[in-house]
């Protein structure tokens, strides 16, 4: 089949009808009789069923499939519910073909967890498996799905891509998961659509070591990982077993209902993979070679140690690596390298996030004290709409040039990796039980002195939440917004570089939302959210060795409270009053920029200076009509903590409510960003530090 790119529309179908909170089906026991059949047009549940000719096998899966460990109601009564829902329909001969073939690989030796050929064997675990990966709960045309995949992910928290194929008389499919097509696109029920599939989506179930090593053109990066012992820490999935995701926390206080627990609590990653023809062409084929090369930036200790942390091919691989699974855009479903095209419930993170700037986001990697930083650069044309890593300043580095091969590292969407690698990963598939691969187009490495100099020699700003990778990992960053479902409460434990420090306090993740009244808005929409009479800490993120400044950027609120700052357990100034009153008002300082010159305006930023205080950042935009950004508004602040020597090893900052008024839930504690800013850059004479 000819492989064909389409513009596809963005905007995804809001939900027909409101699902309850007691009808989410994380949480759902039978579902009752009143619910199922109040509607007047034909219900998914009903297609199926009226269809047995094509869909009888379909509909006995879905009859065995189970919604939860604790629930009793199977998912065919899932889809006769109120609600949204797409489901992808196998048709009998799609799930006849697909038992053959997976009891033929069962009989090879494979792991496929299906040991017959007939569906009456099927176990009510595999029929769970099976039905999961069909179903999204949101309804979905074809014509609403962003570039490269459906919006959100399955019940099973897989992605399905998509693809775009013309067959030998010139009709056009989406083709899914590289394998189904959808061959009846669109039939629109009472409570979502039906999208026929002329195959089962089964998306691998291999682990990422077993993933990249099946694939012919990635055996040199595959065999380093196998040689250095990476494989077992790529090999880590299910992190907690007895994981609960039924379970419900306490409501955010400005919410009526109560917040449920994450979906799910596993470990991911992203690997960033260099094709056999990229090494290749550097005169590199094989690991040997690879290790030679590898010794160049990482030294030789532990030369003849792969498995050995101090060990420079060990390192190389270990670099690769990011703690948390990234698809490469944000649109389609959360956890994207950035927030790109985010709209969801009236946000836009196109007006948020104005395209004027570019756009970044910092992860620390599986190399201990390093971190990546990824860019949309919207103001190079050269490298307008790619996704790059470790973008160089002026597109150079000036500590070291033979850097230059290695920064402004391109990653490659999987339709380029198979289109560019077509005789080894024409079938390229990158999405493994427990992460992602993505190709990229130059060798990565990592130079302390690059990265201290050049890419990280500049204002770091990394929204809060992107510093849990656990909240990335399992659907809690940026997941799309469903009715009901703003909020999500997060469990002591959950973040391990999150320490909760009393029993009072209680932690919440609110979705990316518009914020009204042009005074305050989030970078990037969402809000992470502490209440209670709160004591808490986290680790702040692994920056080259170095003196910064830290910033905490925050909105005032009438319910903030008081908070006392400490960086590595040392009291870091007094108490900072986080509430809007006129009082903190006069005490920071803040004078809109309206009306006044360019000297009265620097000269009203070094009075809040001089008070411990930055107005928010002017690439952050509120309202897009009137141009009003968060440094317009007199609401979203920088406070700056201090400044502090971060040497390589782990860093906490811990915050604690020192309000009297320890009664109810006012003590609310609202991070939007951390800032750590080199010393270089704030006292840089020739180039001041901007606005934005």
């Amino acid at each position: 089949m000819k492989r064909t790119t389409l513009k596809l529309k963005t905007m995804a179908l809001a939900a027909i009808t409101v699902i309850t909170g007691a009808m989410m089906t994380g949480c759902v026991e039978d579902v009752p009789m009143e619910n199922r059949f109040t509607f007047k047009g034909e219900l998914i549940s009903t297609y199926l069923e009226n269809n047995p000719e094509r869909f009888s096998s379909f509909t006995t899966i879905l009859s065995k499939a189970r919604i939860g460990k604790k629930a009793s109601g199977n998912l065919l009564k899932t889809l006769s519910t109120y609600g949204s829902y797409t489901c992808f329909a196998p048709t009998n001969e799609a799930i006849d073909a697909y038992l053959q073939d997976q009891y033929e690989k069962h009989l090879a030796g494979e792991r496929t967890g299906i040991h017959s050929p007939y569906l009456e064997d099927l176990t009510d675990s595999m029929a769970t498996e099976i039905a999961k990966n069909h179903i999204i709960e949101m309804g979905y045309m074809t014509t609403d799905i962003n570039e490269g995949a459906f919006p959100m992910n399955t019940m099973n928290r897989r992605f399905t891509t998509v693809e775009w194929v013309t067959d030998e008389e010139g009709r056009v499919f989406p083709l899914l998961n590289n394998t189904s097509r959808i061959i009846e696109q669109d039939l629109e029920k009472e409570n979502g659509y039906v999208q026929v599939v002329d195959g089962v989506l089964s998306p691998s179930n291999k682990l990422l070591p077993e993933l990249i090593d099946a694939q012919n053109g990635l055996s040199i990066f595959s065999d380093a990982i196998k040689a250095t012992g990476l494989d077992s820490l790529l090999s880590i999935y299910n992190i907690d077993p007895d994981y609960d995701n039924t379970l419900t926390g306490p409501s955010l206080d400005s919410e009526t209902s109560t917040s449920p627990y994450p979906k799910d609590k596993k470990q991911r990653y992203t690997v960033l993979v260099e094709p056999d023809e990229l090494f290749k062409s550097k005169g590199i084929n094989n690991i040997e070679e690879l290790a030679k090369f590898a010794e160049k930036w990482y030294g030789t200790v532990d030369a003849d140690n792969y498995k050995s942390p101090n060990n420079a091919l060990y390192q190389f691989i270990a670099y690769h690596i990011i703690d948390r699974q990234l698809l490469y855009s944000s649109s389609t479903g959360p956890g994207g390298f950035i927030m790109e095209g985010y709209v969801n419930e009236g946000y836009s993170s196109l007006v948020n996030l104005n395209q004027s700037f570019d756009s970044y986001e910092y992860y620390e990697t599986m190399l201990p004290y390093t971190m990546i930083k990824v860019t949309k650069p919207y103001t190079n044309e050269e490298l307008k709409q790619q996704i790059v890593i470790n973008y160089g300043q002026d597109m150079g580095s000036y500590k070291n040039h033979e850097m230059m091969e290695h920064i402004n590292v391109i990653v490659e969407k999987a339709q380029v990796t198979k289109e560019k690698y077509s005789e080894t990963l024409s079938d390229f598939d990158q999405n493994a039980l427990n992460g992602i691969i993505h190709t990229i187009d130059r060798i990565l490495i990592y130079n302390e002195n690059e990265m201290a100099g050049n890419v990280l020699n500049e204002r770091i700003r990394i929204d809060v939440s992107a510093l849990f990778p656990e909240l990335t990992n399992n659907s809690v960053r940026w997941d799309l917004m469903k009715p009901g479902n703003k909020v999500t409460f997060i469990p002591k434990g959950f973040c391990k570089g999150f320490e909760i420090l009393n029993e009072d306090t209680e932690v919440f993740y609110f979705r990316p939302h518009p914020t009204g009244g042009g005074s305050y808005a989030n970078y990037q929409g969402d809000e992470f959210i502490v209440e209670g009479k709160y004591d808490f800490r986290y680790r702040i993120p692994h920056v080259p060795a170095g003196t910064y400044e830290i910033r905490f950027g925050y909105p005032k609120g009438y319910y903030r409270g008081v908070c006392q700052f400490y960086v590595d357990g040392k009291i870091a100034g007094i108490p900072v009053d986080l509430r809007w009153s006129a009082d903190t008002d006069i005490l920071i300082g803040w004078v809109s920029d309206e009306g006044l010159s360019e000297d009265e305006i620097r000269e009203n930023d070094k009075a809040m200076r001089n008070r411990g205080y930055m107005k928010g950042p002017a690439s952050i935009v509120l309202e897009s009509e009137t141009g009003v950004t968060m440094r317009s508004g007199v609401q979203p602040l920088r406070k700056i903590v201090g400044t502090y020597r971060l040497d390589k090893g782990d860093h906490w900052m811990r915050f604690k409510d020192v309000s009297e008024n320890s009664t109810g839930k006012l003590k609310q504690f609202d991070q939007d960003y951390l800032e750590l800013v080199p010393i270089s850059v704030i006292n840089n004479p020739l180039k001041p530090e901007d606005i934005y």
